[in-house]
């Protein structure tokens, strides 16, 4: 049963940086042209990955653990894409001292 939840976190963790990245305001990458694309990808791996995670587990608890593997991802890569703008801006000016 460990593949389960080990394939139900992959398809929901893919699923919410998938539909980060085709959010238009976000600073991880430089905006894609397939935004649609990335966005059905990621709808459908967060679907299949809450269904795996209902199957696994109980339903409730199944369609909970998804909901808070999600909200973790999505709180941390808006820091992610700071820390490394810090990393770069650090850099540039490093280079220009």
């Amino acid at each position: 049963m460990m593949f389960g939840h080990a394939l139900a976190g992959l398809l929901t963790a893919v699923g919410a940086v998938a539909i980060y990245l085709a959010a238009p305001h976000q600073r991880l990458l430089r905006p894609q042209l397939a935004r649609f694309r990335i966005r059905v990808i990621g709808v459908l791996s967060l679907l299949a990955g809450v269904a795996l995670w209902m199957q696994a587990l109980h339903p409730a608890a199944g369609f909970f653990s998804a909901l808070a593997l999600l909200m973790t991802i999505w709180i941390a890569l808006p820091y992610l894409a700071a820390w490394r703008q810090t990393r770069r801006i650090g850099v540039s000016r490093h280079a220009q001292d």
